[in-house]
């Protein structure tokens, strides 16, 4: 299966242990475009200039599932930020199952959306990804 890893760029210096543990798992890993240019800042220039976000559509678009790496930040557990949200929105739409590391964040202003995507909590129990 193809997975497409997403995440806040804040964590991207963990993506490449989960990628290499799911591929030991037998997955084929897309990384998030922006880990290529973790040396820019990531500002909407940055993101428009090297059209990031659709590069990474792109990936989702190709993969079966997506793998959302919400660890904790600044103080939210289960963090998922406004890129996140719409890579899992576009995993939603292309009805491409959605799976999280985390549970979801308690006090954010997009839960219900989050909660009507339905989400799948696995943590790195890889075995709970459906073939």
């Amino acid at each position: 299966m193809t997975i497409t890893l997403c995440s806040s760029a804040k964590f991207f210096d963990r993506l490449p242990a989960i990628k290499d543990s799911l591929e030991a798992h037998g997955h084929t890993v897309l990384l998030p475009s922006m880990i290529d240019y973790h040396y820019l800042v990531e500002d909407a220039l940055t993101k428009i200039h090297h059209d990031l976000i659709r590069e990474h559509f792109n990936k989702i678009e190709k993969s079966d599932a997506i793998f959302v790496a919400n660890f904790e930040k600044n103080g939210v557990l289960g963090y998922i930020g406004g890129n996140t949200f719409l890579e899992i929105g576009l995993a939603f739409y292309l009805r491409k199952p959605i799976y999280l590391l985390n549970e979801l964040p308690e006090k954010i202003g997009y839960q219900e959306e989050l909660l009507a995507m339905q989400p799948v909590v696995i943590g790195e129990d890889w075995n709970k990804i459906l073939n």
